[in-house]
């Protein structure tokens, strides 16, 4: 869609003029007047801003802040006001295959947050962490693991984005805690006018149970500061799994590609039963050959994985055959005391036992009474169910004959039965086929609903092939009823524009929320499809 009202890129002269006021309360050093240099490093080692999976200048940065505390965020927030001039939040912009610290909006002015990595507290009595923006996965668990604390904390697939920019995105981990939208307790937030505000427990001033209870009194403030530009977090309490005694690791591969449907069921079932308390994630054969330590495979896979082609289905076979592979393999945890891994390993064997063919694999720590158990004993794991942080998933990137690939993923949210997953799946994987990319599943299960996560490994000469990949699979899911729970900058408006219940209700309350507290429009315009109606930006 075109940039909304108040969208326009900024203006040279008031750009300069703010980056020159900036400099005077950051230094010079926290201001980069253009997108080339400032940001982290990213997969190829560059520190620019925007999107490292992107060759298109659309929506590239007009440059970047770097505050350093609350205070400051408050003074660039006010500049920003005063110039009339936009700025696009990010954590540490480790939003890889999302849009990386890429705007909707050209040449706004990145807010980035790294600077503000203070670990403000963990405790482990009650298990919880309060971070600042800057905080990455390997940051909180580097600081448990000095301590020595029995505590596991939830990572994604990639640990060096932001705590609180994955969980503010509602991204996922692997631990009992790795729905981390629903493991946060308590905000602190910047607001348009830089007012800060504190939610749940933290309304009243030095309220001890800010990480410990959400609800607080009265309306929950929260979720407005989900995939929202309505303030900036600066704060967040992010509860974290005690260590277990007990722990076992699951890998479960059904032979047949129609035994995603049991497959799932089961898995789902066993969730709402709290058997199994962590999300399991589910891989195609494609993404267990790719991701497997055998090179005759990726041998084989590599005559296929070019520019403008795809693996075989056939191929696949012949590798799953040979390997003596399921077509699906689910990945899980079991978590618990020493006398109740036993009966929980039972549990999952009989639950699964009426599926023909299927496989079960099992790593188990079974411990001793007393004792949590130490990652250090567990070590590195291809899933991470314990809590320990990785990068190793960035290698898949450059599997399509060359370096410098990149990803996208399409996430749609998908009741858990398994047959209503199934029936996408089929659709979605002759879309992909017949825009000639590979189908690399990681589908996660959780007790009520499925993200069915579509990751597409392309270079950057297929940029248009992806593009009209996604608006097929965007446009195919919303027919069958469902809709992405994140998506691309690039696609914002286009999910936002799927969410058409009473003629659009929920976007033209966004919009009042974002016209009233943001009359300016300086905070991220068009973050998830919410602009002002008439932003003077």
């Amino acid at each position: 869609m075109s940039p909304q009202p108040g969208s326009a890129t900024p203006d040279a002269r008031a750009l300069s003029r703010f980056f020159e006021d900036a400099a005077h309360i950051l230094g010079g050093a926290n201001v980069s007047r253009d997108y080339r240099h400032g940001a982290l490093k990213g997969p190829q080692g560059e520190d620019s801003y925007g999107d490292p999976f992107s060759t298109s200048a659309s929506h590239k940065p007009g440059g970047a802040v770097r505050p350093g505390s609350v205070e400051d965020v408050q003074e660039i927030v006010k500049l920003a006001n005063t110039h009339k001039l936009a700025l696009w939040t990010v954590s540490r912009g480790k939003n890889l295959g999302y849009g990386g610290s890429n705007p909707v909006v050209k040449g706004t002015v990145v807010l980035d947050l790294q600077r503000m990595n203070k670990i403000i507290e963990v405790n482990e009595e009650y298990a919880y962490a309060i971070v600042e923006p800057g905080v990455s996965f390997f940051d909180l668990y580097e600081e448990i693991q000095r301590r020595g604390l029995n505590l596991w904390p939830s990572v994604p697939a990639i640990g060096w984005g932001s705590v609180l920019g994955n969980t503010l995105d509602r991204g996922i981990g692997y631990t009992p805690n790795g729905e981390h939208s629903q493991s946060q307790c308590g905000m602190e937030v910047v607001l348009p006018n830089a007012d800060v505000l504190r939610t749940g427990s933290g309304a009243m001033k030095d309220n001890k149970a800010f990480p410990l209870f959400k609800g607080g009194f009265g309306p929950s403030l929260d979720g407005l500061f989900y995939q929202s530009n309505l303030g900036i977090v600066t704060k967040l309490g992010i509860h974290i799994t005690p260590a277990p005694e007990a722990y076992a690791t699951v890998e479960v591969s059904v032979p047949r590609e129609e035994d995603l449907v049991p497959l799932v069921g089961t898995l789902s079932d066993l969730m709402r039963r709290s058997i199994i308390i962590n999300s399991p994630s589910v891989a195609n054969i494609f993404r267990i050959a790719l991701t497997s330590r055998v090179p005759e495979v990726h041998a084989k896979l590599a005559e296929y994985m070019q520019m403008g082609s795809y693996v075989p289905y056939k191929v696949l076979e012949e590798i799953r055959a040979e390997q003596n592979w399921g077509f699906w393999k689910a990945y899980f945890a079991l978590y618990g005391s020493v006398e109740m891994l036993p009966a929980l390993r039972k549990t999952v064997e009989r639950a699964f036992s009426g599926i023909p063919g299927v496989q079960i694999e099992w790593r188990e720590f079974p411990g001793s009474p007393g004792r949590s158990i130490s990652t250090a004993e567990i070590k590195e794991e291809e899933i991470p169910h314990s809590g320990i942080p990785t990068l190793a998933p960035l290698g898949i990137v450059d599997t399509r004959g060359q370096k410098g690939g990149s990803h996208i993923c399409f996430s749609p949210i998908i009741p858990p039965s398994g047959r209503e997953l199934y029936s996408w799946y089929l659709t979605a994987k002759q879309q992909t086929i017949d825009a000639k990319f590979d189908f690399f599943a990681d589908f996660h299960i959780y007790p009520r609903y499925v993200i069915g996560i579509l990751l597409v490994i392309y270079t950057p000469g297929e940029d248009s092939a992806v593009d009209g990949l996604y608006r097929n699979l965007l446009h195919d899911g919303s027919k069958q009823g469902y809709m992405e729970y994140r998506t691309h900058v690039n696609y914002m408006d286009d999910v936002a524009a799927k969410l058409d219940f009473n003629q659009s209700a929920f976007m033209r309350f966004t919009g009042l929320l974002k016209n009233t507290l943001d009359p300016n429009g300086v905070l991220s315009p068009g973050k998830s499809g919410i602009w002002n109606s008439a932003a003077a930006v």
